[in-house]
């Protein structure tokens, strides 16, 4: 019986010592809308425009299928300073551009749900982030424009996937 005890006892005494030596592990933060932003490269993947517009006859809402193949590769990573670095992709529009640039700029609104993208001499473009995770940033802005039937308010909602 004392047998049975001791057994019992030493038992209980490694498992007291399991369960005392397990370390909890902390919590992985959930990431920050401005940590998905600056994760990586993305790549402009969709762009769809509300009204269409008149494309030859043809009313055009998406309106990326219009982009050059050498546009679609480009590259844009959101820098952890506010700075953006544009990469032009495997393939150039133009042979003298340079491959990189790093005059736009970004930020993010306090509530994190706007980011406002400018580059130096274009009038800045605050895009609606309607969703922002691992893989896809997809966001939505207006803009005013004349395609020849005088000026009309776009809503433009653009989907950029990590490259």
């Amino acid at each position: 019986m004392k047998m049975i005890v001791k057994s019992l006892g030493l038992i209980s005494l490694l498992m007291l010592l399991a369960v005392a030596s397990c370390k909890k592990e902390d919590p992985v933060p959930e990431k920050t809308t401005k940590d998905h932003i600056t994760a990586h490269n993305w790549k402009l993947t969709a762009q769809v425009m509300d009204p269409g517009i008149n494309f030859n006859g043809t009313i055009i809402t998406d309106v990326f299928v219009l982009a050059s193949d050498c546009t679609k590769d480009d590259l844009t990573k959101f820098e952890s300073n506010g700075s953006i670095t544009d990469d032009e992709g495997a393939t150039k529009c133009n042979a003298t551009d340079p491959q990189t640039t790093t005059d736009g700029k970004w930020v993010l609104s306090s509530d994190n749900k706007t980011i406002t993208i400018s580059y130096p001499g274009e009038t800045p473009t605050s895009i609606e982030i309607l969703t922002i995770n691992e893989s896809t940033f997809k966001g939505k802005f207006t803009t005013v424009d004349d395609f020849g039937s005088g000026l009309i308010t776009y809503v433009v909602t653009v989907t950029f996937s990590k490259a």
